[in-house]
């Protein structure tokens, strides 16, 4: 049985605790206010048990690929056409892949010129960071290997895209009790403001550069060696002959 199979059953248990709905809430609150750099018609969520896309006005298809989604496939080979995906967003696989840098560049294949791509991954430089070194490291989520932001942008600057909005969200702590998790929503709000870049989750919305190349006709191209002859004056010579 191949191994992402198993790593996705797991994956999909773990997100049914309590702490892993509240990460989802909480992303999903953040890509909401993202919605004006979210176009096109086709959009991808890799990662995740439910769609956490937000809606469009204009039509478009939204679909998951997962377990629980439209699509099951393994995320370093993507079943899709290059150039066929307007928005993707990664919820937690590049963390939890064994090929992150495979995984980015098959999401690079597959965006069109002008799209979009979402990453959300754990930060190391965070209390989650810190739960994560102090424990065996043999459960979910913190079996991942966590990414800092300036790790993420250097990638995404090497398969050329624009990094438009990079911000750490989530300051509650990772608590696996739901009343207490309920108790530190006060955290989010004093974490923005005290402590922007310490939390738990970067979330980094990066545009794919489009290179227009113009070609250029040289001069000297459509310039004949010799001149057409009936473009020649006569020589003085032959008049006085």
């Amino acid at each position: 049985m191949c191994n992402y199979k198993e790593q996705d059953r797991e994956m999909t248990q773990w997100w049914q605790s309590s702490l892993a709905r509240y990460i989802q809430s909480q992303e999903q609150q953040w890509l909401k206010y993202q919605q004006a750099k979210l176009h096109g018609f086709f959009q991808l969520q890799l990662g995740g048990q439910m769609l956490i896309l937000p809606t469009s006005l204009r039509p478009c298809y939204q679909a998951l690929m997962g377990s629980s989604g439209q699509f099951y496939a393994q995320s370093e080979q993507l079943p899709f056409k290059s150039d066929s995906v307007d928005v993707m967003l990664l919820q937690h696989v590049v963390e939890f892949s064994r090929q992150p840098h495979q995984l980015l560049r098959e999401a690079d294949r597959v965006l069109n010129e002008d799209g979009t791509m979402v990453i959300l991954c754990f930060n190391p430089f965070s209390v989650w960071g810190l739960r994560r070194l102090f424990s065996w490291q043999d459960s979910l989520p913190w079996r991942g290997q966590f990414f800092s932001r300036q790790r993420l942008k250097d990638w995404l600057s090497l398969l050329d895209f624009d990094v438009v909005e990079a911000r750490s969200i989530i300051y509650c702590p990772p608590w696996q009790n739901e009343r207490w998790i309920k108790r530190g929503g006060f955290l989010e709000r004093w974490g923005r403001r005290l402590w922007p870049y310490l939390g738990g989750v970067t979330a980094i919305v990066a545009k794919k550069r489009t290179f227009l190349v113009t070609p250029l006709q040289s001069r000297w191209q459509n310039r004949k060696l010799f001149p057409r002859p009936q473009l020649v004056n006569p020589s003085a010579t032959r008049k006085e002959h």
